[in-house]
C-alpha cells in the first residue's frame, strides 16, 4: 500500500533530494508517493493540496528560503502545521526538519502543547539503515488511514482497530479514551490517534514494552527477547495500529499465557516468581531473572522510570512525571537513579518522597 505524501519545503534542492531518496531507498520506494510542494500562501493553495487527497503531510520547520519570485513566506513549519491541521484534521502531519534549525531541547514540549504535529523527524535520521523512522512514518500514515476508514467511529470500532482483548475493555474505558459524549456521538480521527499513541501505547499498564513485560514475568529483558520466549508469548504481542518498532505486549495476555503453564504450587506465587520456575521445569533449562538495579535482588517488581531498569518497590519512590490515567502503572524511581542521575526532578516526588531524598542520597551504594 503506497502512501500519497505531500512534502512542503521552500528549498527546491531539498525537495528534489528527499523525493529522490524516497524513490530509491529499498524501504520506502514502494511505500510512499512523494509530491514536492512549496509553502501554501493562499486559500487556493490549500484547496490544491486537498485535491491531491494526501495521506501524509511532511512540513519543513525552516520556511525562510525565498521562492521563485524572491518572496519569503516568513512563518515556521510549526505555524503552518497549525493551519494545515485545521484544514486537514484527519491527515497525519509530521515536522520534517534539520537539527541545525530545530533544537528539540528548545521545543521539548511541542507535541504536548501543539496538537497540530503528530511527529518530529530529522531529515538526516530518516534514511539511516539502523533507524526505524521510515517504518514509523509508514505506520503513522497507515494508522490514520484505518481510523479514517472506520465507518461508524463508535467505541466498539476503536476497540477493534487496536485489536484489544475483551478482558481489557473496562480498563481501556478508564484510560481516558475519546468516548462520545453529549451531542457528539462519535470519536474524531485526530483524537483517537492521539489517545492510542500518547496514552495506550506510551504509558505502561495495559500494554507493556519489553522491559516492563520482562519484569512482569520475573525475567531479564534479554531473556524475554530471546526467540523461544518471544515465540511462546507471540499471541500477546500488540498488532493494532501505530505498532511501536520496539514492540508492545498486552499485559493481560502475558498473564494468561504465563499462568497456563503453572502448576498449583506455582500458581500460588506472584507471576514474576511462578513463571520462571515453570519455564525452567518445562524446558529443563535456566532462565535469567530480573534483577533490581539498586539492590541486586531477584526477581524485581517494577521498572525505574529514569534508568528503564528493574527495581524492587522498597528500593524506589513514587514519581509523578506526567498525567497518565490512574489505571496505568505508577511511575517509580530507583534509589540508584536518585543517587546517580541528573534527570531526577525532586519536585516530582510526593511530600513523603521529598523527605526521604537526602537520606537516600547519603546511603552507601549497593549492588
Amino acid at each position: 500500500m503506497r502512501i500519497k505524501t505531500i512534502y512542503i519545503d521552500d528549498d527546491e534542492i531539498a525537495l528534489e533530494r528527499y523525493k529522490t531518496k524516497f524513490e530509491v531507498d529499498e524501504r520506502s520506494k514502494n511505500k510512499f508517493d512523494v509530491i514536492p510542494w512549496s509553502t501554501p500562501k493562499s486559500p487556493e493553495d490549500y484547496d490544491a493540496i486537498g485535491k491531491e487527497n494526501p495521506e501524509l503531510i511532511l512540513v519543513d520547520f525552516d520556511l525562510s528560503i525565498p521562492d521563485a519570485e524572491g518572496k519569503v513566506i516568513g512563518i515556521s513549519g510549526v505555524t503552518l502545521s497549525t493551519e494545515l491541521r485545521q484544514k486537514f484534521p484527519e491527515i497525519p502531519i509530521v515536522l520534517f526538519t534539520r537539527k541545525s534549525v530545530f533544537k528539540i531541547q528548545v521545543y521539548s514540549d511541542i507535541k504536548q502543547t501543539l496538537s497540530s504535529i503528530d511527529e518530529i523527524i530529522y531529515k538526516n535520521d530518516l534514511f539511516k539503515p539502523d533507524k526505524p523512522f521510515l517504518e514509523n512514518l509508514y505506520e503513522l500514515a497507515i494508522g490514520f488511514k484505518k481510523l479514517r476508514e472506520s465507518e461508524s467511529k463508535m467505541w466498539d470500532d476503536l476497540l477493534k482497530i487496536v485489536k484489544a482483548p475483551e478482558r481489557d475493555y473496562e480498563k481501556l474505558k478508564r484510560a481516558n479514551p475519546p468516548l462520545p459524549s453529549g451531542k457528539r456521538s462519535v470519536w474524531s480521527v485526530s483524537e483517537a490517534a492521539n489517545w492510542i499513541q500518547k496514552i495506550l501505547i506510551n504509558y505502561p499498564g495495559i500494554l507493556y514494552n519489553s522491559i516492563h513485560s520482562a519484569t512482569f514475568l520475573g525475567i531479564s529483558e534479554k531473556a524475554f527477547l530471546a526467540y523461544d520466549v518471544q515465540d511462546f508469548f507471540k499471541e500477546a504481542k500488540y498488532s493494532g495500529i501505530f505498532k511501536h518498532p520496539e514492540g508492545r505486549w498486552w499485559k493481560s495476555k502475558l498473564l494468561e499465557i504465563a499462568t497456563s503453564q503453572l502448576e498449583d504450587d506455582e500458581l500460588s506465587l506472584p507471576v514474576r516468581k511462578g513463571f520462571p520456575i515453570a519455564w525452567e521445569r518445562i524446558n529443563n533449562t535456566t532462565i535469567e531473572k530480573s534483577k533490581c538495579i539498586s539492590s541486586g535482588e531477584s526477581p524485581a517488581e517494577w521498572v525505574c522510570y529514569i534508568l528503564k531498569k528493574p527495581v524492587m518497590i522498597k528500593d524506589s519512590l513514587a514519581y509523578n512525571p506526567d498525567s497518565r490515567p490512574s489505571v496505568m502503572d505508577e511511575a517509580r524511581v530507583s534509589f540508584k537513579a536518585i543517587r546517580t542521575s541528573n534527570e531526577v526532578n525532586d519536585e516530582l516526588f510526593d511530600s513523603l518522597g521529598q523527605e526521604l531524598l537526602e537520606k537516600i542520597r547519603k546511603m552507601p551504594k549497593r549492588g
